[in-house]
């Protein structure tokens, strides 16, 4: 059974890393109960519904989301979305990353406890998806196409932003559980993943009991927050596995102190060791 009526993509040739670039962008007419999740993202992605309607979960809350209406989906966070079985929706959608992307949104009032942004005017919307999906068209000179799409991603920042702090401010309500320390958290985990952390000491800066925090933190991520740090560092050991650094080095970096220990762990990560996992690297140059 196909997943979608019609679904089109187009994907930058030259997005530059670190930088606030866009990575893609699609149109697409789910089928009826067509759902995606519940499932964690590496970026973040915009949907604009377009018509009909469906249903965006995150952190806990479920949102019926019309025509007009924009769910935004942030790294790590658990979501899930799904299409109406009776009128479902059709969308635009917009993949995105960079360093400043997080500072960017929140200062406009776009977090993840207010992901998503309602009324919004279809015709300006659509001219900015479009032109984004234009620029990156421009296979001739791609650089000058990602900047420009960069530059088409700011103006959909500030347009929902304007938004999200006068027309839609006054009407939100706090969520019942702020989940802005498990955000805390995985900043914590994703920049400190070198220190020799715990869950007492994660739970103790953050202010929460040990128990309380990994369950909010599994029901954000999916994963408790050492299954979290593992992935970080293993992560994070693969991309440094393709330099000169020793395993013992490498280990050092993303906080094994015991290089024995790293390469059992990664081992039961990848299914290689390290020194074959380089291996394999190279062989593919």
């Amino acid at each position: 059974m196909e997943a979608h009526h019609s679904y089109s993509i187009i994907i930058n040739a030259a997005p530059l890393k670190g930088e606030m670039s866009v990575l893609f962008s699609g149109r697409g007419e789910p089928v009826a109960g067509h759902f995606i999740g519940p499932a964690v993202h590496d970026i973040y992605l915009i949907h604009i519904v377009l018509e009909g309607e469906g249903q965006f979960e995150t952190l806990g809350k479920t949102y019926t989301c019309k025509a007009g209406d924009a769910f935004i989906i942030f790294p790590d966070i658990l979501v899930r979305y799904e299409a109406s079985t009776s009128n479902p929706w059709k969308y635009m959608w917009v993949g995105f990353s960079g360093e400043l992307v997080e500072t960017a949104l929140s200062s406009v009032g776009i977090t993840p406890d207010f992901a998503v942004v309602r009324n919004c005017p279809m015709p300006a919307i659509q001219k900015m998806f479009r032109s984004i999906r234009k620029s990156m068209d421009k296979t001739n000179v791609p650089v000058l196409g990602n900047m420009e799409a960069s530059g088409w991603l700011r103006l959909l920042f500030y347009e929902l932003g304007r938004l999200q702090l006068t027309e839609n401010a006054p009407v939100q309500v706090p969520v019942a559980r702020s989940y802005r320390q498990i955000d805390q958290a995985i900043r914590l985990l994703s920049l400190q993943y070198g220190q020799q952390l715990s869950i007492e000491s994660i739970a103790q800066t953050l202010g929460y009991h040990r128990a309380h925090l990994t369950r909010l933190f599994k029901e954000a991520t999916g994963l408790p927050p050492m299954q979290y740090l593992l992935k970080v560092r293993m992560k994070k050991a693969e991309e440094l596995l393709e330099g000169e650094l020793t395993v013992a080095q490498i280990a050092s970096s993303v906080g094994y102190n015991d290089p024995l220990f790293f390469t059992k762990q990664f081992h039961k990560w990848s299914g290689q060791s390290p020194t074959d996992f380089r291996k394999a690297l190279r062989g593919r140059i």
